[in-house]
């Protein structure tokens, strides 16, 4: 999550799925499969502040094109960006402002307002002895990034400079925390010539120095009154450990590639156990009210992967904590769409499936939500006065595969 070009990074090894064919916008197919309705956004004078979606604008030109980006409950922002937070805070004051800063890495270059989004720059690092190199002595350097230098995180040194330094700069206007980029369980960075630091040179020093890290700075930031919110980088069989071993550090998670890997929507859709763990991992913070941004990626016309996404995130939401963020891969366009933004009021149950139909159903004060992460559709009967976004009545519906929807109730 950089400026632009911004490249997949696999936080797991999947086999690859098959995209689904038909685009579903944020409504509900018919009995006999009619057309979907297509969500409007509501008009001006109704918009309010949403109390579980987000906005993440990193590209260069999307905090412009987005005049939507107070309505949610949490922004990131560069750090460059902090004139904008008392106009943005005026309109919503309960928004959580938090600032983007890479922990792993150093670039040579600053924004032109002299500022770094990695904590501390290049000169710094090496002046501190701080980047990593290999067993020759040479620097190592980022391929899947060739713009960022990997350094110590488990120095302890490192680890106070990064700290003050972004304490410095969340002091400097009215930020409320800090999202860490690349807090790493695992070498996932791929280096220029395969390179391997004598710093840390396994996977296993990798998790080891990155719990240090957080249990050191991300402990200081929140005993100075802000918020730290690390980017959860976890597969499917690890997610568990780390968040029961490092939560008790941190003020909450982001967790990238929610529903689908990808930055457009030829990335696939989750389905089976991909999609369950991943239900499974917010719900687990839910319950704990422990916040998550949970984000995914795609085109801004992907209404499918934007109603799966903010789907899946009712399915977990405890009506409390957290945010479903969608990213368009488009820059210099609005991040806010009504589809991955649909509120429907506070749940009332928890996610149950439908019978043998694999699709899981969530009811709420003032609507349904339904997954089908599965990879066939299915047909479900659904609560007497449901319609779909656009105004539609049914009383059964069916959900096409990998695919989300959700219903309003009166």
């Amino acid at each position: 999550m950089r400026p632009l070009p911004r490249p997949v990074r696999s936080l797991a090894t999947f086999a690859a799925m098959v995209v689904a064919a038909s685009l579903l916008v944020a409504a509900s197919a018919g009995p006999r499969g009619a057309p979907a309705d297509a969500a409007s956004p509501p008009s001006r004078s109704t918009w309010v502040p949403v109390r579980s979606a987000g906005i993440l604008t990193l590209d260069w030109g999307d905090i412009d094109a987005t005049a939507d980006a107070w309505r949610g409950n949490y922004l990131v922002l560069e750090p460059w960006e902090g004139a904008r937070i008392p106009a943005l805070k005026a309109k919503n004051p309960r928004l959580k402002v938090l600032m983007y800063n890479n922990v792993a890495s150093v670039r040579k270059d600053s924004h032109e307002s002299g500022i770094y989004s990695t904590g501390l720059s290049y000169r710094e690092a090496q002046a501190g002895g701080w980047l990593l190199s290999d067993a020759a002595g040479r620097t190592l350097q980022w391929s899947d990034w060739s713009d960022l230098y990997p350094t110590d995180v488990g120095a302890t040194a490192y680890q106070d400079r990064w700290a003050s330094n972004v304490l410095g700069e969340l002091r400097s206007a009215a930020w409320d925390g800090v999202m860490m980029d690349d807090t790493l369980t695992s070498l996932s960075h791929t280096t220029v010539g395969d390179r391997v630091s004598t710093q840390i040179p396994t996977d296993q020093a990798m998790y080891a120095a990155t719990e240090r890290f957080l249990a050191r700075v991300a402990t200081r930031v929140r005993s100075s009154g802000f918020l730290a919110v690390p980017n959860l980088t976890v597969q499917w069989n690890t997610w568990h450990a780390v968040v029961t071993d490092w939560t008790r550090y941190v003020s909450g998670w982001e967790n990238e590639y929610f529903v689908k890997w990808g930055l457009d929507r030829a990335g696939a859709r989750f389905a089976g156990a991909d999609w369950t763990w991943k239900a499974d991992l917010a719900s687990w913070l839910a319950a704990r009210d422990v916040p998550l941004l949970a984000v995914t990626y795609s085109n801004r016309s992907d209404l499918a992967a934007q109603i799966y996404h903010r789907a899946t995130w009712l399915m977990t939401w405890n009506g409390r904590t957290g945010s479903s963020v969608f990213v368009p891969s488009e820059s210099d366009v609005n991040h806010w769409t009504a589809a991955s933004t649909v509120e429907i009021g506070t749940p009332t149950q928890v996610r149950r499936l439908v019978g043998t139909t694999g699709v899981w159903r969530r009811a709420y004060t003032r609507g349904t939500a339904l997954v089908n992460p599965t990879a066939t559709s299915a047909v479900v009967q659904v609560t007497a006065g449901s319609r779909t976004l656009g105004g539609t009545p049914v009383t059964r519906v069916r959900v096409p595969a990998r695919s989300g929807m959700i219903l309003r109730h009166g």
